[in-house]
C-alpha cells in the first residue's frame, strides 16, 4: 500500500446464527445461577406466557414522565457506550508502509479519505432526516465522526427498523428544548445494549445491562427475547455489508416486522429508564412502569425470580445454550422462591401454613398439571399423574396441609404441599377455605 493509503479496520462481529437457531429448535433454558446447590432450570412454555401489551398511549405517557427525569448527553453514543462498558467497533486509519505506524484519521482528514459508499450514506441519511421532518444530523449519527460507519449503521437500522416507535418518542417529547437529542439518546442507548447482547457467549455483566435482560424478558417473554438477539445478529451483518442507504433500510424493515411494535416500546420504554442510571434504579422505577404487574408474573413464570429483585440480577449470560441469570448472594431467599411454575422449589424459604384451613380442594388446571407432574414427579403417563393428583387433593380436603407445606413467596395467596410423586410438590392458590390447584415442581427440601 501507497504511503498515506487509506485502511479501514472494523471489528468483525462474529455471527454465531446457525448455533443460535439450533439451539432455539430444542427449546429456550433459563438458568438461575444461586448461592444455594447446582444452577435452577427452567423451561418456559410459550403457551404460559404472554407478552406484555405496551399501549401507544400510556407508552407516550410513561416516556414523557421518564424524560422528565433525564437529561441527554452531549454525546449519546459516547455515553451510551460507557453505560455499557462497549468498544467503539469500527475505525479509520492511515497506514504508513515504512514506518508500520497505523494513525487514527479524524475530523475533515477522515471525511476527505472516506469511501464513496459511506459518504453517500451519510448524504442519504441527511437527506432522511430533512424529509421527516428533522433537521442535520437528526439522530447524532455523527457526533464522533463525519459519516456513518461502525455502530452508526446500526443505530440508523434500527432506527429505520421501527420509526413508528420513534415518532411517539417524538410526540412525547415535544415539550423538550431538543426533542431530538432525547431520542437519539434513547436509540443510542438501545443500540448500544443490542450490542453487547451479539457478541457471541459475552456475560451481559455488572448490573445495569444484567437487569435491563431480565427485565426484558418479563415483559417480552424468554421466545421473543431470543429471537431479537438472533435477528439483531442478522441485522448487524445486513448493515455492514448494505452499500446503500435503501439496502440499510431494507434491512431494518425486515427486522421491524420481526420486533413487532408492542416489543419495540418495551425495548425503547426501558432504554429511556436506562438512560444514566444504575441497576438499582432502574429496579426502582419498574413498579411504575405500565404493563409492571403483569412483568412481575412474567418474571416468575419466566425467569424464576421477583421482578424486584432484577436490581440483584449480578450477571446475565445469552448463549446459544440458555440463557444464565446469576443473583447476588443476598437475593437468593427473596428470589428463589419465584418462578416455580417452570420447574423447581426449594423449601425453607417462608414461613409455613398450618394456620390454612381447608374446606374443599378444586382441580381446575388439571390438564396443565398433569403434564408438569409427568416432567417434574416422576410419572409415566398424563392418567397416572391426573389420578394421583385427585388423590392428593382428597387427602387435603381429609386431613388438611400436611406437615412440611409452605407459603409461596413469590404469590401471597399460593401454598406448595411437598410429598407428591417422585421428589414433586404440588401448588395451591387458596381463598376462603378452597384450595385450586395451579401447578407441579420439581421439590428440593
Amino acid at each position: 500500500m501507497p504511503l498515506g493509503g487509506f485502511l479501514k479496520v472494523h471489528r468483525a462481529v462474529v455471527l454465531v446464527l446457525l448455533a443460535l437457531v439450533t439451539g432455539c429448535a430444542s427449546g429456550r433454558v433459563v438458568r438461575l445461577e444461586t448461592v444455594r446447590g447446582p444452577p435452577l432450570v427452567f423451561k418456559p412454555s410459550s403457551d404460559e406466557a404472554e407478552p406484555v401489551k405496551l399501549e401507544r398511549r400510556e407508552f407516550k405517557k410513561a416516556v414523557a414522565r421518564l424524560e422528565r427525569e433525564r437529561r441527554p448527553p452531549a454525546n449519546p453514543q459516547g455515553a451510551a457506550r460507557q453505560l455499557f462498558g462497549v468498544d467503539a467497533r469500527s475505525g479509520a486509519y492511515l497506514f504508513n508502509p515504512r514506518t508500520h505506524r497505523v494513525t487514527p484519521l479524524e475530523g475533515s482528514a477522515l471525511a476527505s479519505e472516506a469511501p464513496e459508499a459511506e459518504a453517500e450514506l451519510t448524504r442519504a441519511y441527511l437527506r432522511w432526516c430533512e424529509r421527516t421532518g428533522r433537521t442535520g444530523d437528526c439522530l447524532r449519527l455523527l457526533v464522533e465522526s463525519p459519516v456513518v460507519n461502525g455502530d452508526g449503521r446500526f443505530a440508523l437500522a434500527l432506527a429505520l427498523a421501527k420509526g413508528a416507535v420513534l415518532d411517539e418518542m417524538m410526540e412525547a417529547f415535544k415539550d423538550m428544548a431538543d426533542p431530538h437529542a432525547m431520542v437519539a439518546a434513547v436509540l443510542w442507548t438501545w443500540t448500544m445494549y443490542m450490542v453487547l447482547l451479539s457478541i457471541p457467549d459475552v456475560t451481559v455483566s455488572k448490573g445495569l445491562a444484567a437487569a435491563m435482560t431480565a427485565t426484558l424478558i418479563s415483559y417480552v417473554g424468554v421466545d421473543t427475547f431470543w429471537g431479537l438477539v438472533v435477528g439483531f445478529k442478522r441485522l448487524m451483518d445486513e448493515a455492514d455489508r448494505a452499500a446503500s442507504f435503501n439496502e440499510l433500510r431494507e434491512a431494518g424493515e425486515r427486522y421491524g416486522r420481526m420486533m413487532g411494535r408492542n416489543a419495540a416500546r418495551a425495548f425503547a420504554m426501558l432504554a429511556t429508564v436506562a438512560l444514566g442510571n444504575t441497576a438499582t434504579g432502574l429496579a426502582a422505577k419498574l413498579p411504575t412502569l405500565p404493563g409492571a404487574r403483569q412483568a412481575a408474573a412474567q418474571a416468575e413464570t419466566q425467569l424464576g425470580i421477583s421482578l424486584a429483585a432484577v436490581g440483584e440480577v449480578e450477571t446475565a449470560v445469552v448463549s446459544a445454550a440458555a440463557i444464565t441469570i446469576t443473583l447476588a448472594p443476598h437475593a437468593v431467599a427473596m428470589s428463589a422462591g419465584g418462578g416455580q411454575d417452570n420447574d423447581h422449589a426449594s423449601g425453607g424459604l417462608t414461613r409455613g401454613a398450618s394456620d390454612i384451613h381447608v374446606d374443599k380442594v378444586v382441580n381446575s388446571n388439571m390438564p396443565h398439571a398433569a403434564e408438569r407432574a409427568v416432567e417434574r414427579a416422576g410419572f409415566s403417563s398424563v392418567q397416572d399423574a391426573r389420578a394421583a393428583l385427585q388423590e392428593f387433593g382428597w387427602q387435603i380436603e381429609k386431613s388438611g396441609l400436611p406437615p412440611g407445606t409452605i407459603r409461596d413467596t413469590a404469590h401471597l395467596d399460593r401454598v406448595i404441599v411437598p410429598g407428591f410423586g417422585r421428589e414433586g410438590a404440588v401448588v395451591y392458590q387458596f381463598r376462603d377455605g378452597v384450595l385450586k390447584l395451579k401447578t407441579v415442581l420439581q421439590w428440593r427440601p
